[in-house]
């Protein structure tokens, strides 16, 4: 593993502006990081072709670059598993828009879900639904050169994309060779299915595009060595299998919210630990 996979996030900075993530990252020493794409940082609406163009040249100017682009679509109305064709049809643009900033900023990955999903709506269909719009929206990022990881949720928020197995079929039938695989220490724990080993065997090297690296008991997207997560094995499932991929930081806990950036320094201090 190198030093550049570690991503630092700015998921815990939004009681702080942009600028000063920015800077807290140059700071603490990381060279990559995963920029979460929401109001109060950065809500694509607020944000043209030009003020894209000035945020990209004020993060390589501090010896960054964006391993990682992730677009909010827990808060915002956005899911591909959703019964309204209207409401799938604005996903699908608000992820294609997403992946045109990403590949203005110089990004090649980028997150995706299935979004929130009807226990009252037939599965297969929803499933169905999914892959309609995975395969546009995939077609758009192989056009511009990026690369979709698509992140498994919780039962609480979803059915239709939990575990290995399911992500697996989806990635099959939607038949996108831009489309790839997101492992969730926590997701994968707090759903109990799969351990984050299986996980990533099932989805293979070739497929897992990108991990977002995060303790838990065994949920809350703890800083690592906050939670009971067994992060060294997850850390040496990566090491085995040689994932080039990134690493994403997605620390979520309130307790994090006054000082984001001492979570980022111990992150980083137990990553560094064992590399």
């Amino acid at each position: 593993m190198k030093f550049s996979q570690f991503c630092c996030a700015n998921y815990q900075y939004k009681r702080y502006t942009l600028d000063y993530f920015l800077a807290s990252a140059q700071r603490l020493g990381y060279e990559t990081i995963e920029l979460w794409a929401s109001g109060p940082h950065l809500h694509l609406e607020d944000f043209d072709a030009a003020r894209l163009a000035e945020l990209s040249r004020s993060i390589k100017a501090r010896g960054l670059k964006v391993g990682c682009f992730t677009p909010e679509q827990c808060v915002y109305a956005i899911s591909v598993s959703h019964p309204d064709p209207v409401y799938r049809r604005r996903t699908i643009d608000f992820f294609n828009r997403h992946i045109e900033a990403a590949a203005a900023l110089d990004c090649d990955r980028m997150v995706v879900s299935t979004g929130f999903a009807y226990l009252d709506v037939d599965p297969e269909d929803a499933f169905g639904w999914c892959v309609e719009s995975f395969q546009e929206i995939g077609r758009k990022a192989e056009a511009e050169g990026v690369i979709l990881a698509l992140e498994p949720f919780t039962k609480f928020t979803t059915h239709i994309c939990n575990e290995a197995s399911q992500l697996v079929r989806m990635l099959k039938e939607v038949g996108s060779k831009n489309l790839t695989a997101l492992a969730d220490t926590d997701v994968i724990a707090t759903t109990g299915v799969d351990t984050f080993t299986t996980f990533c065997s099932m989805v293979g090297k070739e497929k897992l595009g990108h991990v977002h690296f995060v303790d838990g008991n065994p949920g809350g997207h703890l800083a690592p060595g906050d939670g009971a997560l067994d992060l060294d094995s997850a850390l040496n499932t990566l090491k085995s299998m040689d994932y080039i991929g990134y690493l994403g930081l997605e620390i979520l806990d309130r307790r994090y919210v006054m000082d984001p950036e001492d979570a980022m320094r111990r992150s980083l201090a137990w990553y560094l630990e064992r590399i």
